[in-house]
């Protein structure tokens, strides 16, 4: 019988985090369930893979809209948008820590045999509109709403995540990402 001491020097540990499993991934790193070790509060952590930053057509890109969502950390404050926690860029490495929305996004509601109520639709949207609008008025646009970037906390309670590709209007500096 293995002790739990033999498990944990298998786990990944990224930063203070201790990777729990795989919650998805993505074109451009992977996001786990993981455990802050200091405070012991589960995360959503996003982490970029290396390969992103050393991509010579992407790289940059990828690094540019990472680095847009991890200087949102503690900025936003809304309960219908995802809590950026923490975040941490390296020459070749970042990571992302948010709360953990556990109920999917919303892409699982788009095929004809699973949409939503119209109701619910409505409450969502209201939701949505009053997310965005805060985001607005705090200077950030957030240039790519879809299903699958509107999390679903419980029923009708959405929060808004990735930010990545945001316009901060009121930085001076000049995007030139293409989206």
């Amino acid at each position: 019988m293995a002790d739990a001491g033999f498990e944990l020097d298998l786990s990944l540990q990224i930063g203070k985090y201790e990777v729990q499993k795989a919650l998805g991934k993505g074109a451009t790193g992977t996001v786990y369930l993981a455990k802050d070790t200091f405070s012991g509060k589960e995360v959503a952590l996003k982490v970029l893979e290396p390969e992103v930053f050393r991509d010579p057509q992407f790289g940059s890109v990828h690094r540019a809209q990472f680095l847009n969502e991890a200087s949102l950390a503690g900025k936003l404050r809304h309960p219908h948008i995802v809590s950026i926690l923490d975040a941490v860029v390296e020459e070749n490495s970042g990571h992302i820590a948010m709360e953990v929305v556990s109920g999917g996004d919303l892409s699982q509601f788009v095929k004809p045999d699973k949409l939503l109520p119209v109701e619910d639709v409505l409450q969502i949207g209201f939701k949505c509109c009053g997310a965005l609008d805060y985001a607005f008025r705090e200077g950030i646009v957030h240039r790519d709403i879809k299903p699958a970037n509107i999390m679903v906390a419980q029923g009708t309670n959405v929060k808004i995540a990735d930010f990545g590709a945001a316009f901060l209007r009121k930085t001076q500096a000049v995007q030139t990402v293409a989206m």
